[in-house]
């Protein structure tokens, strides 16, 4: 068992055959191309990760924040984030 200081590094040494296994998320599965193959998760054990996002009030440009937001919890912000592994939005 080792302790990697990075995703890099995990999916490196699974890569080369110098790991049976790391635990990174799926999007970084995907980012490694052939190199590695995930295995899914049951519900039951597997953990999600949320990713929140907001304008800020001290922003010094309100209306790209406000633009840039409604891009990505839009329909083409979410098919591109989709594309790379990530679950659809939920509304809390």
């Amino acid at each position: 068992m080792s302790q990697e200081t990075d995703v890099k590094s995990v999916l490196t040494k699974v890569g080369l055959g110098e790991a049976d296994a790391g635990i990174v998320y799926v999007t970084d599965v995907r980012s490694a191309g052939s190199q590695v193959t995930g295995v899914p998760i049951p519900d039951a054990q597997n953990t999600t990760a949320e990713y929140p996002i907001v304008e800020l009030k001290t922003t010094q440009s309100d209306q790209a924040a406000k633009t840039f937001v409604d891009y990505v919890v839009g329909a083409q912000g979410q098919k591109v984030l989709a594309d790379f592994g990530f679950l659809p939005k939920t509304v809390s």
